[in-house]
C-alpha cells in the first residue's frame, strides 16, 4: 500500500508581531511548523502502513522563505516513521491560489499513484478546506472530508470512514481505494518521535522538485490560478470606549450611574 500525506509548513505566530510585506504577511522572521491537522493525517497514514505494509510518502510545497520550515516538517515526519519526503519549491508559490496549488500537487501525486491520500481538513494559516477536495476532483477519485474515524479491510482496499454532521448525526461511508481523505482534529493521538529517530531523520534525503519537473507550464498553472491577492493590511484600530472608574465603592457606583445616564442607558 502506498500512502501519500500532504503536510504544510505554517507560520508559528505565538508571541510574534506580524508585519505586512507587499500583499502578504512578511515571513522573513517567522518560524514554520507542521500544520496541526496534517499531523493527525500523518498518524493515520503510519497506522495503515503498520497494518498493511507499504510506504508513507509526505509531500509539501512552498517557496524559498518556507524551505527551511518545510525541511524541518518533513524531517519531523521522517522521525515519526515516514519513508520518503518530497518538496516542491517555487518563488511563485505566494501568487498561486488553492486551485493552482492543487493542480501542481495533483501532477506529483498522479506520477506517484498512491492508494490513499491523506491531509488535514484545513490549514492553520488560510483555513480554506479546499485543497483536498480539489485534488480528488482533479485526479478523478473519491474523497471524504472531515473524517473522525478510519478503518480499513480487504488488505487496505476497502475503507470505512465516519464523519460528524450537524445535530450530532454521524455519517458512515464505505469507500474503495484509490481515494482521498481529509482528517479532523482528534481522530487520533499523534505519536512522539524518539530522540534516536530524530537524529537519524537528519540524514535522510528529501527529494526537491521544481514546477518544470511536474511537466506543467506556467500557462497550465495560469488556467487554474484565478484568484489574486491585491493588498493586505491589518484592521484599523478603533478607539477604546472603556471607562475606568476609580474611588471608593460608593464613588464608583455614583460615577457608573452618572455615565449610564449620560449614555442614555439608564432611564430611571
Amino acid at each position: 500500500m502506498k500512502i501519500a500525506v500532504l503536510v504544510k509548513a505554517v507560520p508559528d505566530v505565538k508571541n510574534v508581531r506580524l508585519a505586512i510585506k507587499g500583499s502578504d504577511i512578511d515571513t522573513a522572521e517567522l518560524n514554520f511548523v507542521i500544520n496541526e491537522q496534517d499531523s493527525y493525517a500523518l498518524e493515520e497514514g503510519l497506522k495503515l502502513r503498520e497494518k498493511f505494509g507499504g510506504e508513507v510518502l509526505v509531500l509539501s510545497i512552498g517557496d524559498d522563505a518556507r524551505k527551511k520550515g518545510m525541511t524541518q516538517v518533513i524531517r519531523e515526519c521522517y522521525a515519526k516513521g515516514a519513508d520518503r519526503g518530497v518538496m516542491l519549491i517555487d518563488s511563485n508559490y505566494g501568487a498561486w491560489d488553492d486551485a493552482a496549488r492543487a493542480k501542481i500537487m495533483t501532477a506529483i501525486l498522479s506520477a506517484e499513484k498512491p492508494d490513499i491520500i491523506l491531509c488535514g481538513s484545513q490549514s492553520f494559516d488560510t483555513a480554506t478546506s479546499r485543497i483536498g477536495p480539489m485534488i480528488a476532483e482533479m485526479m478523478g477519485i473519491a474523497h471524504a472530508a472531515l473524517i473522525t474515524k478510519l478503518e480499513a479491510g480487504d488488505g487496505g482496499s476497502s475503507l470505512t470512514v465516519s464523519r460528524d454532521l450537524e445535530g450530532g448525526v454521524q455519517e458512515i461511508i464505505v469507500m474503495k481505494t484509490p481515494c482521498l481523505l481529509t482528517t479532523q482534529t482528534g481522530i487520533n493521538t499523534p505519536r512522539y518521535a524518539a530522540l534516536s529517530k530524530i537524529i537519524m531523520a537528519t540524514r535522510k534525503e528529501i527529494k526537491e522538485l521544481s514546477v518544470k519537473d511536474t511537466g506543467l507550464t506556467e500557462a497550465d498553472i495560469g488556467r487554474f490560478n484565478s484568484i489574486r491577492i491585491v493588498s493586505a493590511g491589518f484592521p484599523e484600530e478603533k478607539a477604546s470606549n472603556v471607562v475606568m472608574l476609580a474611588g471608593t465603592p460608593e464613588e464608583e457606583a455614583a460615577q457608573l450611574v452618572k455615565t449610564l445616564k449620560e449614555k442614555g442607558l439608564l432611564q430611571r
